[in-house]
């Protein structure tokens, strides 16, 4: 089982951010095909994909408590940890970003918000979601 993250797909990396806790977001995990990131949705959403038309997964993190700088990581069925940085926007409360996949297999997904104290990580736990390859 290997996913990978490349570093370009940190520069693809999007976030939305609020200014009030009121706007309604939920915590929420879902992976699609590609991006939409004027509207900050995914393009494909489903949670079952074909390995052979998929090289490149998207995910849409929602958060319903604002990142507060904290970076966004995933954790792949407890064994592969994916970081992604660049969705630490302050106020930001959407994490769009995507990650190569290789693999076929289903695949438990833990989403965590993380804060850096000195050399640990405080993760906090948003959601968790499934999607399969085939």
């Amino acid at each position: 089982m290997r996913i990978f993250v490349g570093i370009a797909t940190l520069l693809l990396t999007s976030c939305l951010t609020s200014s009030t806790p009121e706007d309604g977001f939920k915590d929420e995990l879902k992976f699609g095909t590609s991006i939409n990131y004027a509207a900050m949705q995914l393009i494909g959403p489903a949670e079952s994909f074909d390995l052979a038309t998929t090289k490149m997964l998207s995910f849409r993190l929602e958060s319903a408590a604002n990142f507060d700088g904290r970076f966004v990581r995933l954790y792949l069925n407890g064994l592969e940890q994916k970081d992604f940085s660049a969705c630490a926007n302050k106020d930001a409360h959407i994490c769009l970003s995507s990650f190569a996949v290789s693999t076929k297999g289903t695949y438990q997904v833990k989403a965590y918000l993380v804060a850096t104290t000195v050399d640990i990580g405080t993760e906090t736990l948003v959601t968790s979601a499934t999607f399969s390859l085939r």
